[in-house]
Protein backbone atom coordinates (compact mmCIF):
# COMPACT_ATOMS: atom_id res chain seq x y z
CA UNK A 1 0.00 0.00 0.00
CA UNK A 2 2.98 2.21 0.54
CA UNK A 3 3.16 3.00 -3.27
CA UNK A 4 -0.90 3.11 -3.89
CA UNK A 5 -1.03 6.04 -1.13
CA UNK A 6 2.29 7.44 -1.89
CA UNK A 7 0.69 11.08 -1.62
CA UNK A 8 -1.49 10.96 0.94
CA UNK A 9 2.02 9.53 3.21
CA UNK A 10 3.46 12.75 2.38
CA UNK A 11 0.78 14.84 3.47
CA UNK A 12 0.41 12.61 6.86
CA UNK A 13 2.52 10.22 6.81
CA UNK A 14 2.70 6.22 8.15
CA UNK A 15 0.61 7.13 11.45
CA UNK A 16 -2.30 9.30 9.38
CA UNK A 17 -2.52 6.29 7.15
CA UNK A 18 -2.29 3.57 9.52
CA UNK A 19 -5.44 5.20 11.17
CA UNK A 20 -7.18 5.91 7.98
CA UNK A 21 -7.20 2.33 7.53
CA UNK A 22 -8.42 1.62 10.67
CA UNK A 23 -11.60 3.56 10.57
CA UNK A 24 -14.85 2.39 9.81
CA UNK A 25 -17.07 4.75 8.07
CA UNK A 26 -21.34 4.66 8.34
CA UNK A 27 -22.93 6.73 5.02
CA UNK A 28 -26.72 7.31 5.96
CA UNK A 29 -28.68 7.99 2.65
CA UNK A 30 -26.21 8.08 0.21
CA UNK A 31 -27.26 10.77 -2.44
CA UNK A 32 -24.34 13.05 -4.53
CA UNK A 33 -23.18 14.54 -1.06
CA UNK A 34 -22.41 11.57 0.79
CA UNK A 35 -21.59 9.28 -2.57
CA UNK A 36 -18.99 12.21 -2.84
CA UNK A 37 -17.58 12.15 0.87
CA UNK A 38 -17.12 8.42 0.59
CA UNK A 39 -15.60 8.45 -2.73
CA UNK A 40 -12.94 10.52 -1.58
CA UNK A 41 -12.64 8.56 1.85
CA UNK A 42 -12.40 5.16 -0.06
CA UNK A 43 -9.53 6.39 -2.60
CA UNK A 44 -7.79 7.59 0.07
CA UNK A 45 -8.03 4.16 1.77
CA UNK A 46 -10.77 3.98 4.72
CA UNK A 47 -10.86 1.03 6.22
CA UNK A 48 -14.39 -0.04 5.98
CA UNK A 49 -17.64 1.97 4.83
CA UNK A 50 -21.28 0.93 5.54
CA UNK A 51 -24.24 2.23 3.53
CA UNK A 52 -27.53 2.53 4.73
CA UNK A 53 -30.48 3.93 2.06
CA UNK A 54 -33.61 2.03 1.74
CA UNK A 55 -34.06 3.74 -1.83
CA UNK A 56 -34.30 2.44 -5.45
CA UNK A 57 -32.17 3.76 -7.83
CA UNK A 58 -34.51 6.53 -10.27
CA UNK A 59 -34.17 8.40 -13.14
CA UNK A 60 -33.05 11.51 -11.15
CA UNK A 61 -30.38 10.19 -9.04
CA UNK A 62 -28.42 9.55 -12.98
CA UNK A 63 -27.86 13.09 -13.39
CA UNK A 64 -26.85 13.80 -10.08
CA UNK A 65 -25.42 10.83 -8.78
CA UNK A 66 -21.82 9.95 -10.84
CA UNK A 67 -21.32 6.63 -9.24
CA UNK A 68 -24.92 5.53 -10.62
CA UNK A 69 -25.05 4.37 -14.21
CA UNK A 70 -28.63 2.89 -16.28
CA UNK A 71 -27.72 -0.84 -15.31
CA UNK A 72 -28.61 0.45 -11.95
CA UNK A 73 -32.42 1.85 -12.53
CA UNK A 74 -34.61 0.22 -10.41
CA UNK A 75 -31.74 -1.55 -7.99
CA UNK A 76 -31.01 -1.01 -4.26
CA UNK A 77 -29.52 2.30 -4.30
CA UNK A 78 -27.15 1.50 -1.23
CA UNK A 79 -26.18 -1.26 -3.13
CA UNK A 80 -25.38 -0.03 -6.68
CA UNK A 81 -23.01 2.23 -4.69
CA UNK A 82 -21.29 0.18 -2.64
CA UNK A 83 -20.76 -2.14 -5.76
CA UNK A 84 -19.12 1.23 -7.71
CA UNK A 85 -16.95 1.97 -4.34
CA UNK A 86 -15.39 -1.35 -4.43
CA UNK A 87 -14.32 -0.72 -8.19
CA UNK A 88 -12.80 2.50 -6.96
CA UNK A 89 -10.57 0.67 -4.14
CA UNK A 90 -10.77 -3.18 -3.72
CA UNK A 91 -9.29 -2.93 -0.47
CA UNK A 92 -11.58 -1.15 1.35
CA UNK A 93 -14.73 -3.28 2.92
CA UNK A 94 -17.99 -2.08 1.90
CA UNK A 95 -20.95 -3.53 2.84
CA UNK A 96 -24.73 -2.13 2.69
CA UNK A 97 -27.63 -2.09 4.73
CA UNK A 98 -31.44 -1.50 2.64
CA UNK A 99 -32.86 -0.07 5.61
CA UNK A 100 -35.04 2.91 6.54
CA UNK A 101 -32.49 5.51 8.26
CA UNK A 102 -35.21 7.03 10.45
CA UNK A 103 -36.15 3.79 11.18
CA UNK A 104 -32.76 2.26 11.94
CA UNK A 105 -32.20 5.52 14.23
CA UNK A 106 -35.35 4.89 15.92
CA UNK A 107 -35.41 1.23 16.84
CA UNK A 108 -31.47 0.07 16.56
CA UNK A 109 -29.44 2.40 17.76
CA UNK A 110 -26.69 0.27 18.84
CA UNK A 111 -26.04 -0.64 15.29
CA UNK A 112 -23.77 2.76 15.17
CA UNK A 113 -21.65 1.52 17.55
CA UNK A 114 -19.08 -0.41 15.59
CA UNK A 115 -18.35 2.92 13.53
CA UNK A 116 -15.63 5.45 14.00
CA UNK A 117 -17.62 8.28 11.83
CA UNK A 118 -21.26 8.17 11.12
CA UNK A 119 -21.78 10.75 7.69
CA UNK A 120 -25.59 11.28 8.08
CA UNK A 121 -27.29 13.65 4.65
CA UNK A 122 -30.20 15.10 4.35
CA UNK A 123 -31.84 14.28 7.80
CA UNK A 124 -34.36 15.76 8.69
CA UNK A 125 -33.58 17.70 12.65
CA UNK A 126 -35.65 15.59 14.69
CA UNK A 127 -33.46 12.29 13.47
CA UNK A 128 -30.50 14.06 13.15
CA UNK A 129 -30.74 14.96 17.04
CA UNK A 130 -31.07 11.91 18.19
CA UNK A 131 -28.40 10.11 16.15
CA UNK A 132 -26.28 13.11 17.59
CA UNK A 133 -27.28 11.69 21.25
CA UNK A 134 -26.56 8.65 19.74
CA UNK A 135 -23.12 9.52 18.43
CA UNK A 136 -22.40 10.99 21.45
CA UNK A 137 -22.81 8.83 24.25
CA UNK A 138 -21.15 6.23 21.97
CA UNK A 139 -18.40 8.72 21.57
CA UNK A 140 -18.70 8.67 17.69
CA UNK A 141 -17.71 11.70 15.32
CA UNK A 142 -20.87 12.51 13.39
CA UNK A 143 -20.61 14.56 10.41
CA UNK A 144 -24.14 15.64 9.05
CA UNK A 145 -24.33 17.43 5.79
CA UNK A 146 -26.86 19.06 3.95
CA UNK A 147 -27.31 20.07 0.42
CA UNK A 148 -28.91 22.96 -1.39
CA UNK A 149 -28.56 22.71 -4.82
CA UNK A 150 -25.07 24.58 -5.51
CA UNK A 151 -24.69 25.68 -1.33
CA UNK A 152 -25.05 23.54 1.75
CA UNK A 153 -23.68 23.20 5.32
CA UNK A 154 -21.63 20.77 7.49
CA UNK A 155 -22.04 20.08 10.83
CA UNK A 156 -19.23 18.39 13.06
CA UNK A 157 -20.55 16.98 16.19
CA UNK A 158 -17.79 15.54 18.94
CA UNK A 159 -18.38 14.44 22.24
CA UNK A 160 -16.44 16.87 24.69
CA UNK A 161 -16.35 19.31 22.01
CA UNK A 162 -18.26 22.39 20.49
CA UNK A 163 -20.62 21.52 17.67
CA UNK A 164 -18.64 23.32 15.03
CA UNK A 165 -20.74 24.70 11.67
CA UNK A 166 -19.05 25.64 8.46
CA UNK A 167 -20.90 28.81 7.14
CA UNK A 168 -22.64 28.15 3.95
CA UNK A 169 -22.06 29.88 1.12
CA UNK A 170 -22.40 29.26 -2.47
CA UNK A 171 -20.51 26.57 -4.44
CA UNK A 172 -19.16 28.60 -7.31
CA UNK A 173 -18.04 32.18 -7.42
Amino acid sequence: PKTKYDRQLRIWGDQGQAALEKASICLLNCGPTGTEALKNLVLGGIGSVTVVDDSKVEPSDLGNNFLLDEGCLGHSRAKSICSFLQELNDAVKAKYVEESVATMIDTNPSFFSEFTVVIATQLPESSLLKLDGICGSANIVLVAARSYGLTGLVRVSIKGALCYRIKTRPLLG
